[in-house]
């Protein structure tokens, strides 16, 4: 059984460190030899582990989603405060969210010319989608969106503005404190109320 805690241990440290090669070096970094220098390991535990380059891109973008899942689970919230804390998930406003979004954006972009990385890629996307319209949702539970207002195009739009949001933050380079990516978000959910 410890062995396979050891693998476990040794699969996370491998996807951790694509996410940081991802994020410093792009898709050129991506290699056996690169990940296998950041992780600390040897390449030979890296191919044990991904015995294919494109196992370790699809593991990156499953890993993505883990981590956002988990901090979506973890909110203790509810109403309009779960809406914020949900959003805010999917914006770059710390190194770990950065972290995140550089990753997809490099791997979801490969996706468009690898048919095999596309599916990951497009579940990814499909849960920030979901997230979406999770929140609509709540907001329309808790009376906060207007009953004449298109919950699934609203919905669309969210997701939209979340992801221009999203991409602004990653070509500023702002710093969470004195970013505008909250107070954009929050405007347009406060909209959302109105007709």
């Amino acid at each position: 059984m410890p062995r396979r805690i050891d693998a476990e241990a040794r699969t996370a440290a491998i996807a951790e460190a694509s996410l940081r090669v991802l994020e410093r070096d792009g898709l050129q970094g991506l290699s056996v030899r690169g990940v296998a220098a950041e992780a600390g390991i040897a390449a030979a535990s890296l191919r044990r582990a991904f015995a294919t380059q494109h196992a370790l891109r699809e593991y990156c973008l499953q890993l993505i989603e883990d981590r956002v899942t988990a901090r979506v689970s973890a909110l203790e919230l509810t109403g309009r405060a779960l809406v914020d804390a949900l959003l805010l998930q999917l914006l770059p406003l710390d190194k770990e969210r950065r972290l995140e979004l550089v990753a997809q954006v490099q791997l979801g972009v490969l996706s468009l010319t690898d048919s095999e990385l596309r599916p990951a890629a497009t579940r990814l996307s499909d849960a920030v989608e979901r997230a979406c319209r999770a929140a609509v949702q709540i907001l329309a539970e808790t009376g906060q969106f207007h009953a004449e207002r298109d919950p699934e195009y609203e919905a669309q739009r969210l997701r939209a503005l979340l992801d221009g949001i999203a991409m602004h933050g990653l070509w500023s380079g702002e710093l969470p404190e004195s970013s505008q990516m909250p107070g954009m978000l929050a405007r347009h959910l406060d909209e959302l109320a109105g007709p």
